[in-house]
């Protein structure tokens, strides 16, 4: 098997010698081909050696990763992140199903991400990362989230989704245009990803997109009616908090 390109862009020295003694070790299938240590000397290496995988640091002194990416309308290379705890940069890479890493790098981790990359050797690499680099470009629901299934990842924007109905590690997502999407992440996941962009977690089972909500019932101690015909149940521990949010209260 031939092994996959890559380059590590890291403004710390010491980071870089670590991952790339890590990937000798432990992650055979992957050659450093060179590294760089801020974002402007990043650009220059990824021209120079065209790798197929980039180590990507997000916070450098003269830019961030994005700040390089912006740089590749049409990347031909995939990307893992390596990160310290970032919430909105890692909420953002989550979004687009990117795999990162947050420092220091576990070993278990950066193989299950290695894993992944040599997967997308397979097919088109790049579907994540340039809805990444469009999600940059949108506003508000028109962003795109990414949901892998079995079969594919299938790239929706916020608003085609009415709701989402979690099943233990999984997820059924239900989509504007009737069709049903089940994903293997668990709703705690969607709520962490959706809950800024007007979804409400109305029970432990049940994430709702409030667009979509057509009734509130008071019977029975109360539920929702969404434009899908479905009926939501709203959990007595949630009531007030939902009813708040709806402005009922």
């Amino acid at each position: 098997m031939n092994k996959i390109k890559s380059v590590i862009i890291d403004d710390e020295i010491n980071n870089c010698k670590n991952l790339e003694n890590l990937l000798q070790r432990y992650c055979n299938e992957v050659e450093v081909l060179g590294m760089a240590h801020g974002a402007l000397d990043g650009i220059d290496l990824i021209k120079q050696l065209n790798p197929e995988l980039v180590f990507l640091d997000i916070r450098m002194p003269d830019g961030t990763g994005f700040d390089l990416l912006d740089h590749f309308t049409q990347p031909d290379f995939d990307v893992i992140f390596i990160t310290a705890y970032d919430q909105y940069a890692i909420k953002a890479i989550r979004m687009s199903a990117i795999d990162y890493l947050l420092k220091p790098v576990n070993i278990m981790e950066l193989k299950t991400a290695i894993s992944r990359a040599i997967e997308k050797q397979k097919g088109s690499p790049n579907e994540q990362l340039l809805n990444y680099l469009e999600n940059q470009q949108r506003q508000g629901s028109d962003r795109k989230i990414a949901l892998p299934t079995a079969e594919r990842i299938l790239f929706v924007q916020l608003h085609e989704i009415i709701r989402c109905q979690g099943e233990n590690n999984y997820t059924h997502i239900y989509l504007t245009n009737g069709d049903h999407v089940l994903v293997s992440k668990t709703l705690k996941e969607y709520e962490e990803l959706l809950g800024e962009s007007g979804f409400i977690r109305v029970h432990q089972s049940h994430l709702i997109n409030r667009e979509y909500i057509r009734s509130y019932e008071k019977q029975d101690g109360g539920y929702i009616k969404m434009t899908d015909d479905s009926t939501i149940s709203i959990s007595r521990q949630r009531k007030e908090n939902v009813l708040r949010i709806l402005k009922l209260k």
